[in-house]
């Protein structure tokens, strides 16, 4: 106001907000908020949820002075969303499942054999069809199976639920009926039968017939007397049947009878080419019944000597099924509509007189069989697909032509010609076609049985010829020059210039030969030039067959080409020529050869044939001369020239001789034994145009001329006697000393070149002069040096000479021999050649000239300071004797000029004398040394070190023990053997279960199980597993006894058992003695988680596997004896220390060895084997 006196009101502009109450002061106001609010005027509202009053993530809402918890999508409920919803509390879970609160939701726990959120789903077992073998499968789950089926208990369980049952159809067994039950395992065949297990049955295959028992029946266990009287003819066999508990019998026919009592023959034969017609009934249909699938089949059996006929035909010319031999092969053919095949069997020649079974069968393919002893199972087979065989009709074959076809149908055959020889067992469609039901007869080409001549048995063609069975007749197929019926007859040989006479023929040719002939003679002779045959016109030679310098020739327009073979050597040689386009070739037993080419030109009718010369001894001598020896068999274009007037045979045309100069018959040899030409007493042979004398014992050469000196053994003893040209020599090994040298010089009569050199030395000395000659300028040396070879020459014009030092040294005391030629003898120097201990000739460094300068009495010291044994040595080919000197009777020769009596023979110091060798080793004399051989087990020098034959490792799993010429091996455990190399099969008497695989491992073995079991030995059914539910929990309801460790897992409590033990409460003690682990009788103690072996005196080891030495069984008292009363204590004392050793080595090593689930205990085992249900059934 205007004197102040009016207070203001504050409140007036209501600024406390919110509904608080304002309060006016002097000055100033106050709000009063009301509840939920504040600030100065109240505008500000407090935020109830600032203290997070909602809890398991609620959502909360601010109000006035309040709020609100909003717990939609926690699974919880209440003010502040404390209270957890009880999801299971509607019972959502089916089929007994436990429910499981979450938050928020609930999950249900569902017994195995259910599925599905809610366990809803029945799991169907049975949909993947585990039951095999035709058996039912039956689900554990079904409730209506419980008190209702025999295999099912009477009250449902949802704890059983899982899995299914198998019902097995008879014969099978096993959880998915996989087993087939061995009916054989009773042993229900009797009598030494062998049972075969099928399916709910068996089949007993009795055993043969013994003592003339026979057993039959279900079991083999009745005496079949069928076959004691019986009608089975034809050496039939007779089969003893036994047949609804009646007694009876079977004829089983040989080959050639039918019908049951195998009385019907059904062999036939065809003399002769022709054939039978057989229509077959049109009731094909029963036979396919019979048959199955077959459209047409024919079998038989046959025999025949041709090699090209027809054994059967079915059809007609366009469609056709047939059988036949070409070529000594079986060809099967058939054509049908757009099908056209045809088989061979191939490298089976069956035209060989003998018996041989074949069959045709055409059904989905073709077939061709032939029972064979080379084929595999006894049964050749050849087949091919023949397509669509559903729509094809057996009328088409209806007709069956047996032995041959008629035109034109055989000429879709390749023999195309009837068959001549035996049939027997004829079947078409499997049906027995009988001789008895076909026509047979003077004019039927067929008659009953099978007449059988061997016509090549009496061996009737001569000379070599060939036989060919015709199967009615034979013919012979003759070499030449044989001809005839039977080969007997030899077409005549013409001998030409006999006793050196002229001898020539000459005739005209009657046809023309062509420019394409063949030429073909034989020839013996020993003169190598000459006139054979020439053909020739008016203008001159138009072919040449001529022998030069021993070498056959042919010339046409003067070029030549030459025979390969020699044919002047006395002996009889088939020369044939063939003429093809200019192309000359020469046949040999190896082929054709071609020789070259020539020109070709015809030969035409009357030109004329010269055959060993001419009427002009001129026109002769261009070609050598006339010719002296034989022409036999001599063909142009296969027709005979014939020489002489030709016996009354059949033979080939011929060509007449116009013109026969002092020809002989035969061929001939001179007499060239008249001129008397064996000396010293010979008696002379002629041999065809030559002679051979008959020596007396001390001659020789072609005359006799030649005495041979060591028939008269003029050698003293301890030498050999060795003829050389005009004498002899006496040759014997010598022995030198240091001191021992001999010199030779040759005689005066010595004419050949020196240009070679020989000599044999044996001996250990390293240093020495084998041969030595010096003369003036020009020297021969061989010495020993360094234990090498030396050699040096220096002769003729060459300055350098030639030298040699082996590289490898010859004092080794066996024998050497050193050869030495020059490369050219006649020069005046040239290389020389070097041959040591027979190697490959080298050529040595250098020239020089021959060793002629030693023919000037130069002396050839030989063994100049030296120790050794000296063989044979030539110079020039003249030896060096060594023996006494003797008045031999041939001019050249080396004499011994200078030097004592040698010691001849080769003998060195007895160097075994002394018996160096050691522990039964054989002394080698090796020439002034010794070599021992030693025996097993034993080596060195003198065999004084004992071979360790464990050097050589050969224990392969164990340690080697050394002994004399052998070794032992303590092998280590789950190995035997002498070498430790074979793994005990520890699954010999293995203990798994339900068919499970036994593995072998190394002393001890694992099971391998099958999908439905599991445990150390399979024992353990995986099916219908029973682990408790809910799971078993470690400490309240679960225990592991014999120290097994219990572990809590998600699906519930288990063992993990101690070395030993095993089982789910780890309640089984492993019998490490089942199977028994030791061996050779020893016996077995089980303990815990080992076993220990208590061995037979003989062996020893942790499994008596090690055979003890014949040392270590030594009796105890014994060894007292020999030790002493000292002895005895230190001795128990060792043995209790070995005791301790050995049980400690035992309780690690000496003990079963487990699987690996047996070591890791049965969680380890379940985890590994056992297949676990879901993770929500575990929850």
């Amino acid at each position: 106001g205007v004197n102040c006196d009016a207070e203001i009101d504050e409140c007036e502009s209501e600024p406390c907000q919110n509904g608080a109450l304002c309060s006016d002061h002097v000055g100033f106001y106050s709000c009063t908020c009301a509840a939920g609010y504040q600030g100065v005027q109240c505008e500000e509202d407090i935020d109830e949820c600032a203290s997070q009053p909602c809890e398991h993530n609620g959502t909360c809402h601010d109000l006035i002075n309040s709020y609100r918890c909003d717990c939609s999508d926690t699974g919880f409920e209440g003010d502040h969303c404390e209270v957890d919803i009880l999801e299971c509390a509607s019972e959502p879970c089916l089929n007994s499942a436990t429910c499981v609160e979450g938050i928020k939701n609930y999950s249900c726990a569902c017994w195995p054999g259910y599925t599905g959120q809610h366990c809803e789903e029945d799991v169907n077992e049975c949909a993947a069809g585990p039951c095999h073998n035709g058996g039912v499968c039956y689900e554990r789950s079904n409730q209506a199976y419980y008190g209702t089926r025999p295999d099912f208990p009477s009250d449902f369980s949802y704890s059983q639920a899982a899995g299914f049952l198998c019902w097995c159809q008879p014969g099978f067994a096993g959880v998915e009926c996989a087993v087939n039950i061995n009916e054989c395992e009773e042993g229900p065949c009797k009598n030494g039968a062998v049972c075969e297990d099928g399916i709910a049955d068996y089949t007993c295959h009795c055993a043969p017939s013994q003592d003339g028992i026979i057993w039959g029946g279900k079991n083999c266990s009745v005496k079949l007397t069928g076959c004691q009287t019986h009608d089975c003819q034809n050496e039939a066999l007779c089969i003893p049947t036994y047949l609804a508990e009646s007694h009876g019998h079977l004829c089983q026919c040989q080959p050639g009878f039918y019908d049951a009592t195998c009385s019907t023959p059904t062999t036939f034969s065809f003399a002769s080419r022709g054939y039978l017609l057989i229509e077959l009934p049109m009731n094909n249909e029963s036979r396919r019944d019979v048959a199955g699938d077959q459209l047409a089949s024919v079998s038989l059996r046959f025999r025949t000597t041709l090699s090209s006929v027809i054994l059967f035909y079915r059809g007609h010319e366009a469609e056709y099924l047939f059988l036949e031999l070409f070529d000594g092969i079986l060809r099967a053919g058939l054509k049908r509509e757009d099908v056209e095949s045809l088989l061979l069997l191939e490298g089976l020649r069956v035209d060989d007189g003998h018996w041989h079974k074949v069959e045709v069968l055409l059904q989905s393919t073709v077939q061709l069989k032939l029972w064979h002893d080379s084929c595999d199972a006894g049964v050749c087979l050849q087949s091919a697909p023949v397509g669509n065989s559903t729509a094809w009709s057996p009328h088409a074959f209806q007709n069956v032509y047996v032995g041959g076809a008629p035109d034109p149908m055989a000429s879709n055959t390749q023999s195309r010609q009837g068959f001549v020889g035996c049939l027997q067992d004829l079947q078409a469609d499997r049906e027995a076609l009988l001789p008895q039901h076909l026509p047979v007869g003077e004019s039927a080409p067929v008659a009953l049985g099978c007449d059988r001549t061997e016509w090549c048995l009496s061996q009737p063609c001569s000379h070599g010829g060939l036989c060919v069975d015709l199967w009615a007749t034979f013919r012979c197929d003759c070499s030449r020059p044989y001809g005839g019926p039977t080969c007997s007859y030899e077409r005549p040989a013409a001998t030409f210039g006999l006793e050196n006479s002229t001898s020539f023929a000459s005739f005209a040719l009657s046809d023309s030969l062509g420019a394409n002939f063949n030429i073909s003679f034989f020839i013996r002779s020993l003169k190598p030039n000459g006139l054979l045959l020439q053909i020739s016109n008016e203008t001159g030679p138009c072919l040449t067959i001529y022998l030069k310098n021993s070498k056959l020739k042919i010339d046409m327009s003067a070029d030549t080409v030459t025979f390969p073979k020699n044919v002047v050597d006395g002996k009889r040689h088939l020369v044939a020529l063939s003429f093809q386009d200019g192309i000359v070739r020469a046949h040999q037993s190896e082929g054709d050869v071609e020789l070259g080419q020539l020109v070709a030109r015809p030969l035409l009718a009357g030109y004329e044939v010269h055959v060993g010369g001419h009427a002009n001894p001129d026109s002769t001598a261009a070609w050598g001369g006339y010719f002296k020896g034989c022409l036999q068999d001599v063909q142009l274009n296969n027709l005979e020239v014939h020489f002489f007037q030709a016996e009354n045979y059949s033979l080939p045309r011929e060509l007449n001789t116009a013109l026969n100069t002092s020809l002989v018959n035969g061929c001939i040899s001179d007499d060239t034994c008249k001129s008397e030409p064996c000396q010293n007493g010979g008696r002379c042979i002629v041999t065809w145009n030559d002679f051979h004398c008959s020596c007396p014992a001390n001659f020789t050469g072609k005359f006799c001329e030649e005495r041979v000196w060591c028939e008269s053994d003029p050698c003293p003893e301890a030498t050999t006697c060795i003829n050389v040209p005009a004498g002899y020599v006496c040759l014997a090994n010598a022995t030198f000393n240091s001191y021992a040298a001999v010199e030779f010089t040759t005689n005066t009569s010595v004419t050949r070149t020196l240009s070679s050199l020989h000599l044999d030395f044996r001996t250990r000395d390293e240093d020495a002069v084998l041969l030595q000659a010096v003369e003036e300028v020009d020297s021969l040396q061989i010495a020993i040096r360094n234990s090498s070879l030396a050699v040096d020459i220096r002769s003729g014009n060459s300055i350098e000479g030639v030298n040699f030092l082996s590289q490898i040294p010859v004092t080794d005391g066996a024998w050497h021999t050193i050869s030495m030629s020059m490369e050219e003898p006649t020069a005046l120097s040239s290389r020389w050649l070097l041959c040591l201990d027979g190697s490959v000739n080298m050529t040595l460094q250098g020239s020089a000239g021959n060793l002629d300068f030693l023919k000037n009495n130069a002396p050839i010291v030989i063994a100049e300071n030296y120790t050794g044994c000296l063989g044979q040595v030539k110079i020039g080919g003249i030896y060096l004797p060594f023996s006494a000197p003797l008045p031999y009777p041939q001019p050249e020769q080396f004499q011994a000029s200078r030097g004592g009596v040698v010691q001849l023979g080769c003998a060195g110091a007895d160097v075994c004398a002394s018996s160096p060798c050691l522990h039964a080793g054989t002394c080698e004399d090796l020439f002034n040394s010794f070599r021992c051989i030693c025996s097993a087990g034993w080596g060195g020098l003198r065999c004084e070190a004992n071979i360790d034959e464990c050097q050589s490792s050969p224990c392969v799993h164990g340690d080697c023990v050394d002994a004399v010429a052998d070794f032992q091996c303590e092998c280590f455990r789950g190995y035997i053997g002498k070498k430790c190399d074979i793994n005990v099969d520890d699954c010999v008497r293995h203990q798994c279960l339900n068919g499970a695989t036994c593995i072998d491992g190394v002393y001890g073995y694992s099971c391998k199980c099958p999908a439905q079991y599991s445990g150390p030995r399979c024992e353990l059914s995986l099916v219908f597993p029973r682990w408790p539910f809910p799971p078993q929990q470690c400490g309240k309801n679960f225990t592991c006894l014999n120290g097994g460790k219990c572990v809590s897992e998600t699906w519930g409590a288990n063992c993990s058992c101690r070395p030993g033990f095993t089982g789910r409460n780890c309640q089984i003690n492993i019998n490490e003695c089942d199977p028994n682990p030791c061996q050779n009788g020893g016996t077995c103690q089980d303990s815990v988680n080992k076993y220990e072996c208590v061995c037979s005196a003989s062996y020893t080891g942790d499994r008596c596997d090690v055979n003890q030495p014949a040392w270590a069984q030594l009796s105890n008292s014994s060894v007292l004896g020999a030790v002493g009363a000292a002895g005895t204590a230190l001795l128990l004392a060792a043995v209790a220390a070995l005791a301790i050793a050995m049980k400690r080595r035992r309780a690690t090593q000496g003990t079963y060895s487990p699987s690996r689930q047996e070591k890791e205990g049965a969680r380890v085992e379940m985890w590994n084997v056992i297949k676990m249900p879901p993770t929500e059934r575990l929850i």
